[in-house]
């Protein structure tokens, strides 16, 4: 049934939407030919949009790696649709995807090629081009090798974009002491921050360098300053490790740059403080990195990309001498005045009991402001468990989240609050238990994010994506401002720019393919459906909206309507794909 659009007054009278909210139309970014999924990172005031594509098609395989490297052939034999052929690296699309699926899930080996996840690309909704991060271009493949997964945070009309990145992964032929020869593959550096300009890529340094040290830039502003991350000093147990790997004699029958690795490998993960955290795990942080002290950083760039000046933000409290435990400061956002925000550790435990679970004790956070040389508390710690800022935009509104309890069960809600005259707004979501998550802020005081929409389920809960005005303190599902009959369900608004662009992911079904990018077909010979999601800039009209609860013949329809593109099958998909991203990444 075609659904017709009315003028916003018929809505008004309707109570379904505001007359200040502008409609959208939605538009895929290009990057279905690279990958089944990615996702939104980021758009800036030129429309230029940073997206992670998932699972690339047509990556490179080094066959003879695989053969003399690794157990692959062994360990599938039988599993092949034409095993002879795949000995001599020639693939079905069917065996070339178990070939991938098996590089990918090797990334702890110590040997066999290396292949990233995720791999950033910069697009304006036309043309896409690689933000490689540390990758570099090899002979071997005539290409860039794969091997790193960096992440693209932030960028200035495309011509400055700030992220971070593992070093690339190197091939390091070793003869043991049995006269044997081991291929050793690693990251030859820990996470990286790193700026990309019309000229290349270069490292914005860690304050403490050691073996590389660790950074993270999260978002830059017009001024070239780089808000982020990175370690200012490690515990002396650090230098001993790196002393025992120069070392002949103590570092053992390996490499020095694989020992180096084994001191600095691993995933780096702080979540949102909707999920549970303990500063002291390592499932969320490397060993390197709880061996160390973080600062917020605010790194100066001059127009080349180089660093100019390097300002860092301490903690929230002094720890005492003896004290080995790990503490951050963190920045995720900056304006055009050079005021950053973020979170910090307070030192202290809190026990917050979540939804299907019971009160645990977790590390207490709480949102901070960055200027001056200071660091300072957001919030007053007494009225939230947690509290994390994620956003700042030049009229000094800060957007973030805190952790509230209701009916005993702690959930997120957003927060807003004005630097300079200290109004705090905390807004409901879509109904009364909602769990809200604040993304980012434009210039027009319109924050974006996703709120829970569904309220069946007290543990697993479908997302939408959502807008709120400051300014009219209206709080909007995003999904009800597009057309009746798109196929996309906008599940979470990552980025805002001051022309109310947005840059969103959403659900929408397509058919499921191989890693060569054909088509899988099932048995009875039909391709198959699935849930992917995808990034898409969502483009303000300031037309009609469509109500979808109206026929042709101005008739309601059934409340159990939904808009095309919202269909089932959600949580799997999420629980693998879309949740995956945010393993080792805060979006700023």
């Amino acid at each position: 049934m075609k659904r017709t659009q009315l003028a916003v007054a018929v809505l008004l009278a309707t109570g379904s939407v505001s007359a200040m909210a502008e409609t959208y139309t939605v538009t895929p970014l290009p990057l279905q030919d690279v990958g089944q999924n990615n996702y939104a990172r980021s758009i800036d005031n030129t429309g230029k949009m940073l997206s992670m594509v998932q699972l690339e098609f047509n990556p490179p395989v080094d066959v003879e790696q695989l053969e003399e490297d690794t157990s692959f052939f062994t360990s599938y034999s039988g599993s092949f649709e034409d095993e002879d052929d795949a000995l001599q690296g020639v693939f079905t699309d069917a065996d070339y995807t178990l070939v991938v699926n098996y590089l990918l899930s090797n990334q702890t080996a110590s040997t066999g090629q290396k292949l990233a996840s995720y791999r950033t690309y910069l697009t304006d909704t036309t043309d896409i081009s690689l933000v490689p991060g540390l990758d570099e271009v090899t002979d071997k493949f005539d290409d860039y090798t794969q091997s790193v997964e960096a992440g693209g945070r932030d960028s200035v009309s495309g011509n400055f974009i700030v992220g971070d990145s593992p070093g690339v992964v190197v091939l390091d032929e070793y003869e043991n002491e049995d006269g044997d020869t081991i291929n050793y593959t690693y990251s030859e550096l820990p996470q990286q921050a790193f700026v990309q300009t019309t000229s290349g890529t270069k490292i914005i340094p860690a304050v403490d360098d050691t073996l590389g040290g660790f950074s993270s830039a999260r978002a830059v502003n017009q001024n070239l300053q780089v808000a982020g991350f990175s370690t200012v000093s490690f515990l002396d147990t650090v230098d001993e490790a790196v002393e025992t790997c120069e070392d002949d004699e103590t570092r053992g029958d390996l490499p020095e740059g694989r020992c180096f690795y084994s001191i600095y490998g691993g995933d780096f993960n702080v979540p949102r403080i909707s999920s549970y955290f303990v500063t002291n795990s390592t499932n969320y942080l490397p060993a390197f990195v709880l061996s160390s002290e973080v600062n917020a950083t605010i790194w100066q760039l001059d127009v080349n990309g180089d660093v100019i000046s390097t300002d860092t933000f301490p903690l929230l409290f002094t720890p005492e001498e003896d004290d080995t435990s790990h503490y951050f400061s963190y920045a995720y956002d900056i304006n055009e005045q050079g005021i950053a925000v973020g979170e910090a550790l307070t030192g202290d435990a809190v026990t917050i009991t979540r939804p299907n679970s019971s009160g645990l004790n977790e590390s207490e956070r709480v949102a901070t402001v960055f200027r001056d040389g200071e660091t300072e508390e957001l919030l007053p710690r007494e009225e939230n468990l947690l509290s994390q800022a994620m956003a700042i935009n030049d009229n000094n509104w800060v957007a973030g989240a805190v952790l509230r309890e209701s009916s005993d069960i702690a959930r997120s809600r957003l927060f807003a609050y004005n630097l300079d005259t200290t109004e705090q707004l905390y807004p409901d979501g879509f109904f009364a238990t909602t769990g809200v998550q604040a993304n980012a802020i434009n210039n027009n005081n319109i924050i974006v994010g996703k709120s829970d929409y569904d309220a069946t389920s007290d543990t697993v809960r479908e997302t939408h994506a959502f807008m709120f005005d400051i300014d009219t303190e209206e709080f909007l599902d995003l999904n009800d401002l597009t057309p009746c009959d798109s196929e996309y369900t906008l599940l979470e608004a990552i980025d805002i720019n001051d022309n109310d662009e947005i840059i969103a992911n959403a659900r929408i079904r397509s058919t499921s393919k191989y890693v060569t990018g054909v088509d899988v077909i099932s048995t009875e010979g039909e391709t198959i459906e699935i849930d992917s999601i995808v990034a898409v800039k969502l483009s303000p009209t300031g037309g009609s909206i469509d109500d979808c609860s109206i026929d042709d013949d101005g008739e309601e329809v059934d409340d159990s309507f939904e808009r095309s593109g919202a269909s089932t099958g959600l949580f799997g998909l999420m629980a693998l794909s879309f949740l995956a991203i945010f393993r080792r990444k805060l979006k700023k």
